[in-house]
């Protein structure tokens, strides 16, 4: 086979290079060559060696990366739960006092409309003229009704002019939220101070019993002439005494206290069997105060064949002050026995 004719590339720089067919010696011995991959990769691996001149390979820390890693993505975990919980602790913070502000707000309101009710009732009651012009106003109409025909058959009924009310004072009373001690200036003065329910209703009500200190009979009259075999209750103002005579010159068989009332000076002395329940609960609230004079609705009895000229006898402890919280089985009269 001719040789083929030789082609220059460029200037010549080195020995000529024939362009021809390769033997099947060549084509067997190429076959083994490196394809052009394995030389890239090759190439590649050969460029990351020598970088110190050594030629040696260094290997990544990759668990220190990791662990750093990690620490970072935790600790920005972290700040943001304490930035999440930050927010829901203000927001909770300020629902909170909103709350608190719509109770005081709503509290108020409700306040402002009781004593709205209460002032209403107050000039109401003190304006009216007529018996039955006081019942709408009153606490227990129903029960007071007798007992106001009974006093203003003595008494005149007089209305007043509220010329401003002075003050509103809450009362617990046995657990009872519900009353309020008024006091108004009027013309003309008359009593000035009222006890005021307001009912469940939201209707305020005014005790008219405490109103005039109530009594089946005026003290005077009852405690000169005590009447034989009269059973009635009484406000009266309660303290210990030693007073023992007559009928009830027994110490160790009776306790003695000492009755009197308002705007008197008249004194009865009620007695009680020493044994009886009544005398703890009677000395129990005279300590709880002050030993002082206390205020009670007690049911006295003048017996028949009594000798003592200021003895009395005391039935029974109906109140522990001089309101009726709920309203009494058995009337307030001169007839109740």
């Amino acid at each position: 086979m001719d040789d083929l004719p030789i082609i220059r590339v460029g200037k010549k720089a080195g020995p000529v290079a024939k362009l021809g067919i390769a033997s099947k010696e060549d084509m067997r011995t190429r076959s083994n060559e490196p394809h052009v991959g394995s030389l890239i990769e090759q190439e590649a691996t050969t460029s990351e060696h020598g970088w110190d001149g050594s030629g040696a390979t260094k290997k990544v820390p990759w668990g220190w990366v990791l662990l750093i890693g990690s620490a970072f993505a935790v600790g920005i975990l972290w700040s943001l739960f304490q930035v999440r919980h930050a927010d829901e602790k203000q927001d909770h913070l300020v629902q909170e006092a909103k709350t608190i502000l719509e109770k005081e707000v709503m509290a108020e309101r409700a306040a402002a409309h009781t004593i709205e009710k209460i002032e209403q009732s107050v000039r109401n009651f003190y304006d009216s003229r007529s018996i039955d012009e006081l019942l709408r106003y009153v606490r227990h109409p129903d029960r007071v009704k007798p007992l106001m025909e009974t006093y203003y058959s003595k008494e005149k009924l007089v209305p007043s002019r509220v010329d401003r009310i002075l003050g509103y004072d809450p009362l617990t009373i046995e657990h009872n939220a519900n009353f309020w001690m008024v006091t108004s200036e009027l013309s003309p003065p008359q009593g000035e101070q009222l006890l005021v329910e307001v009912d469940a209703d939201d209707v305020a009500k005014i005790d008219w019993e405490t109103f005039v200190c109530f009594q089946p009979m005026d003290w005077d009259e009852f405690a000169r002439n005590r009447p034989k075999g009269f059973t009635a209750n009484f406000r009266v103002c309660v303290e210990t005494d030693h007073y023992y005579s007559h009928d009830f010159a027994d110490s160790e068989k009776y306790a003695c206290f000492r009755l009197t009332t308002l705007d008197s000076e008249e004194t009865l002395y009620g007695y009680v069997d020493r044994r009886s329940e009544m005398v703890h609960s009677m000395e129990k609230l005279i300590v709880e105060n002050g030993n002082t004079v206390t205020p009670m609705i007690l049911r006295l009895h003048v017996p028949k064949m009594v000798q003592s000229s200021r003895g009395v006898v005391i039935e029974k402890l109906i109140e522990a002050r001089w309101l009726h919280v709920d309203p009494p089985d058995i009337e307030s009269s001169p007839d109740v026995r």
